[in-house]
């Protein structure tokens, strides 16, 4: 070979492959002209198993409840004004992914996976009773006077959720020599149990890094170590109904009386306080079949991925 230049696939989740003798192949599409001209270049094919645990900081626009009632009267949807103080997010997402390497340099996925999680959002509930008059009157006073006694006060409101994710993506990587550099690029979909309708993300990370090469028990490996980032743009308008809820005890007296027949629903828009954090990684290729990754976000997104991953 003419040296150890790379087209590299150390994106969250790819993998890279060492140099090894490989029969002629339809993908990549000019994968064997790559091998010809010295380039190190990933199994065509290759299946991912993925763990996330993600932690991360919300703002929360509004939170609002709909479809309540005492007896026959329909309480006014913006009779409970719900301030939201500090949000924190945190999800944990297990993912399988299938990839193939369309190019040397362009890899596209599609992957499938479960996530859970919960955000609890420090809320004080009010009301005020000069808007209203007659029933209205009466309950606005009552949310009114509970607020100045503190009992509505600093209560933690949470939403536990979980669900089903699948999703598609694109990487583009290329290098010179052992440096590389890639961004990958993914839309994915969550249907949660407690929501309605679906979630959808869009996620972009940039890497650069640099791939050292050595003798490894099973043959040639190489461990690879990268500094990137990742920007996440998440549909954050979850709407459902509070029957689903899990509400705090402060809460629960209150709407147990005004939700009787369970058509209460609750609206809540929020945003993430920064869509992009720093990225750390490094990957472990043992054999041209089987590598190991492990990221870490930080800045004022706190995340571990780790993957493992068969190539063919």
């Amino acid at each position: 070979m003419k040296g150890r230049n790379a087209i590299l696939t150390l994106a969250l989740l790819s993998g890279t492959a060492l140099a090894e003798e490989v029969p002629d192949r339809t993908f990549p599409i000019w994968g064997n002209e790559a091998r010809a001209r010295g380039y190190d270049i990933p199994l065509p094919f290759g299946v991912n198993l993925s763990y996330m645990n993600m932690r991360q900081n919300i703002d929360v626009d509004s939170i609002s409840f709909s479809g309540l009632a005492l007896g026959n009267h329909l309480i006014p949807s913006d009779m409970f004004n719900i301030d939201a103080g500090k949000t924190r997010q945190q999800s944990k997402t297990e993912n399988l992914r299938l990839d193939m390497w369309v190019f040397p340099f362009l890899n596209i996925y599609g992957l499938v996976g479960h996530t859970r999680g919960s955000s609890v959002s420090n809320v004080s509930v009010d009301a005020d009773p000069s808007r209203y008059s007659g029933i209205d009157k009466i309950i606005a006073s009552s949310v009114h006077r509970l607020n100045q006694r503190g009992d509505l006060q600093d209560i933690d409101f949470a939403l536990d959720f979980k669900g089903t994710t699948w999703g598609t993506g694109i990487t583009l990587a290329g290098g010179y020599k052992n440096w590389f550099a890639l961004v990958d690029t993914n839309y994915t979909r969550t249907d949660f149990d407690i929501l309605d309708g679906k979630i959808s993300a869009l996620t972009v990370s940039p890497r650069v890094g640099y791939r050292f090469s050595f003798q490894g028990p099973q043959g040639p490996s190489t461990l690879s170590v990268w500094l990137g980032s990742m920007y996440q743009n998440v549909q954050q308008e979850f709407r459902g109904s509070l029957a689903d809820l899990h509400m705090p005890a402060e809460l629960q007296p209150l709407i147990s009386a005004v939700n009787q027949d369970n058509n209460g629903r609750f609206d809540v828009k929020q945003k993430l306080s920064a869509p992009w954090n720093m990225l750390l990684g490094t990957q472990y290729a043992i054999t041209p079949h089987f590598n190991v990754l492990t990221e870490f976000g930080f800045n004022e997104r706190n995340s571990f991925f780790v993957a493992g991953e068969y190539r063919f």
